[in-house]
Order: C-alpha cells, then sequence, then structure tokens
C-alpha cells in the first residue's frame, strides 16, 4: 500500500539514483505536497492513508518532469522567499537563498522610524518582486518603483504584489511596477533613497556550463551579464549617478568571485563612494554597497 511517506522514500531514492542535484528527500516531499495537496507536516499526520491511483499518477507526472531537470519550483509553482510563498512560472528567475543576504543588508539601510516623507526605492529587474515585497513586509511608509523588462516575469511579479497587497498597504507602503529598462520609465531627477538590484551577473561563456536546472530552464534575461559578466553593473553605475539624492544607497548582488572587478569599475565613477561589503551564510562575497557623495 502507497501512504504519503512510503512515496517520499521511493521519489528520494529515483532522484538520487539519477543523480539529481540535492536535497533530494526536501524535493520528494515537495512533490508529494503538490501531488495530494498536503503540506509537509500532513504527509507524516497522515502517515497510514493509502494515496489513489489518479494521485499516484499525477505525481509520477512531476517526477518526470523533474526527470527532465525542470527545476522544483516551475513543476509546482511557487517557492519561499524571506518569510514569501511566490508564485513562480517558467519565464522567472527562481529566488535564491542569496538574495536573501542583499534583502537583509538592506533592510539594515532603511530607516525603522517615522519620518516626514517616504523612503523612496528603485529596483531593476523585480523578476518574481521577492526583493519589493520582502522590503515592504519588514518596513513602513516606503515607496518602490520596481522596473523588469520581461513581459513574462511581469505577469508574475504582478500576480505576488497583488497576493500580498493588503499586507504592503497596512505597512503604509506602495510598490509600483513599471514594464521597461528604468529610463524610459522613470523621471531623470535625483529623488531616490536606494537602488537596490540582483541583475544578471553571469559571463555568456559560462551559462552552458551551470547546472541544466539553470541553463536550460531559467531566462537567460535574468542570468546573462555579458561577455564578462558586467554589463548590469556599468548600468547600475550610471543609473545611481543620475538617479540617487545626495547620501542615497547602491546595494546590489554579484558574483561570488566579482568583486575585485566591480570595485575597479566603480572607482570610475566621481560621485559614488564603496561603503560596505556583504558576505554570504557561507563567507563569500556577496553584496555590495556604495553611497553618492
Amino acid at each position: 500500500m502507497w501512504t504519503p511517506p512510503k512515496l517520499v522514500n521511493w521519489i528520494s531514492e529515483d532522484l538520487n539514483k539519477r543523480k539529481l542535484p540535492p536535497p533530494h528527500r526536501l524535493e520528494a516531499e515537495y512533490l508529494v505536497c503538490h501531488a495530494l495537496g498536503l503540506s509537509r507536516l500532513d504527509i507524516y499526520l497522515n502517515h497510514d492513508k493509502p494515496c489513489t491511483h489518479e494521485e499516484r499518477e499525477c505525481l509520477k507526472a512531476l517526477l518526470k518532469r523533474r526527470h527532465n531537470r525542470e527545476p522544483l519550483a516551475y513543476i509546482i509553482g511557487s517557492c519561499d522567499f524571506w518569510s514569501l510563498h511566490l508564485t513562480i512560472k517558467k519565464g522567472v528567475l527562481i529566488p535564491r537563498q542569496d538574495t536573501e543576504v542583499l534583502v537583509s543588508a538592506a533592510l539594515e539601510l532603511i530607516p525603522d522610524s517615522p519620518r516626514e516623507q517616504a523612503y523612496r526605492i528603485l529596483e531593476l529587474g523585480t523578476g518574481s518582486a521577492a526583493i519589493p515585497l520582502a522590503l515592504s513586509l519588514e518596513r513602513k511608509f516606503i515607496q518602490i518603483i520596481t522596473v523588469e523588462k520581461s513581459p513574462s516575469a511581469m505577469a508574475i511579479a504582478k500576480d505576488n504584489i497583488l497576493k500580498y497587497q493588503a499586507e504592503v498597504k497596512q505597512q503604509g507602503n506602495h510598490i509600483q511596477l513599471v514594464h521597461g529598462n528604468g529610463f524610459s520609465s522613470i523621471k531623470r531627477v535625483p529623488c531616490t533613497d536606494m537602488i537596490i538590484s540582483n541583475p544578471p551577473y553571469i559571463p555568456s561563456g559560462e551559462i552552458p556550463k551551470l547546472q541544466n536546472e539553470v541553463s536550460q530552464w531559467e531566462p537567460s534575461l535574468a542570468l546573462d551579464g555579458g561577455e564578462d559578466g558586467l554589463n548590469f553593473y556599468r548600468y547600475l553605475r550610471t543609473t545611481a549617478e543620475i538617479l540617487l539624492k545626495e547620501q542615497g544607497v547602491l546595494i546590489f548582488e554579484h558574483g561570488f568571485d566579482q568583486y575585485a572587478s566591480i570595485l575597479a569599475l566603480m572607482e570610475k565613477s566621481d560621485t559614488l563612494s564603496f561603503h560596505k561589503a556583504v558576505k554570504d551564510i557561507e563567507g563569500r562575497d556577496r553584496v555590495m554597497i556604495y553611497k553618492k557623495r
């Protein structure tokens, strides 16, 4: 008799046998939850509940997609980030734990006290809207303009913003989603307190070498940073020079091996000064912060 825990064990062993990336048991639990409409706790609370033929067939179909190296988040249509449960579909970058380091560093810079004017944030490349939503649920009286070029990602970001609209409003916050490249859709005046971004930073030639889950499934627009991986950082530098107010902050994520090259690139700016670097949970360079003089 097939029960939820037995299905988890079977799928976990199957993923391991096929040498798919871990964590196998956690992925197995999520697949079983999605197919059977259970929570992870329910799997073990219903440890002796027999599964129907239809449920097993549904699970087999999901597992076949995973065999094809389709990312788990695309298969189940969601992922967890910060305190959020986000809708995720093919066409949008899947939020990573590394980006929570960016959110945490940004929160340290955003005032957590009453003020006369809202704190203004510009995000470039929102993807699923993970970053602006995480910031909005942790701080009050902030206004975020978030820009996205991809129509597919734009639609998913809109869904997630609508999902958390009540919580954002309760905090006294506002998120404006803009379709475009940035300059084409926002006023070119230095009134922004913070520019934040998790940009595409993988060198073009490195993308085919990544895990199949990334190279074959996730959008190249969100990954490809050009020949040297630094194209978007050049754009961020120019954008910050124009749009940040005095003492405004530019904060962004980067690849663990890009610190020195980005530092050299940013030194060419006449108005941006290096403020701080932040490491990820594995002790690798991950976030850089600049301030406008």
